[in-house]
């Protein structure tokens, strides 16, 4: 098949080497592959499902010979599963990850890169109760959307936003060094006004070098210092130290799998 330039220009040779070396997988007793991918039909990009049977000759030992199957257009199947899964992982409202979903990649990405420095923020917006009491909960949507808008707009590609609930988010964010400025651009970003609203925020910054690459250990952590920034008035940003280890959950009501 490598040398079969229409296939080629199908499939293409790292996919044509994948279905190869499914299919010389198989053994006698267990011959049936079934291999997705994506192919160049009809002048666009499509998904399809190849299901073959490989064939393997009588000696001894077997040697496989070939393979004989069809190949199946999933591409609307597959365009509904990924529209189901993003679906899972993102808060309707704003479109920012959920936190169970949020929380799986940073563990991740905690795990494969022990030698990066990350920092964990939670952050919620000040006296957002008194939002949906005086302006409605409508009016509530349209801040946590612009506010959402915002917060994306302030990160880089490859950190982490998520809606953790109710008015609250948490940012993951790798950085080598001036994390202050990193976060006090973020935090000055989210200092607004919504069709005459004043926004302000609070928030609470954990460091892996402080405590650790635990996912729950950090979040924790980034919690108190949330916790220490309400008692001190709210609209402002602490970095976690030891004298925040006895103070309470600034997000109580939210698990660690919300």
């Amino acid at each position: 098949p490598l040398q079969d330039q229409a296939l080629l220009s199908i499939l293409g040779e790292e996919t044509i080497r994948g279905l190869v070396a499914n299919i010389q997988a198989t053994t006698p007793d267990q011959p049936i592959i079934q291999y997705d991918c994506e192919a160049h039909l009809s002048g666009e990009l499509r998904w399809v499902r190849f299901i073959c049977r490989a064939t393997w000759s009588p000696d001894e030992p077997p040697q496989c010979t070939g393979a004989i199957g069809k190949a199946v257009d999933i591409h609307e199947e597959r365009k509904k599963l990924n529209h189901l899964e993003r679906e899972a992982a993102h808060d309707a409202l704003t479109g920012l990850l959920n936190h169970k979903y949020a929380k799986m990649q940073i563990k991740d990405m905690l795990k494969a890169r022990t030698d990066c420095h990350f920092a964990l923020a939670v952050l919620d917006l000040d006296r957002f109760k008194s939002v949906n009491d005086t302006y409605g909960h409508m009016f509530g949507d349209e801040v946590l959307v612009y506010s959402s808008g915002r917060l994306k707009h302030s990160v880089r590609g490859n950190d982490i936003v998520a809606r953790i609930g109710g008015d609250e988010f948490l940012i993951f964010i790798e950085y080598q060094q001036n994390l202050e400025v990193i976060v006090d651009r973020i935090f000055s970003a989210l200092i607004c006004t919504y069709k005459n609203f004043p926004i302000s925020v609070s928030m609470g910054v954990a460091r892996t070098e402080v405590v650790g690459t635990d996912y729950e250990t950090l979040f924790h952590a980034a919690d108190q210092a949330l916790y220490t920034v309400k008692r001190a008035g709210r609209g402002q940003f602490k970095f976690y130290d030891e004298s925040m280890r006895q103070m309470f959950s600034a997000i109580s009501p939210i698990d660690g799998d919300g």
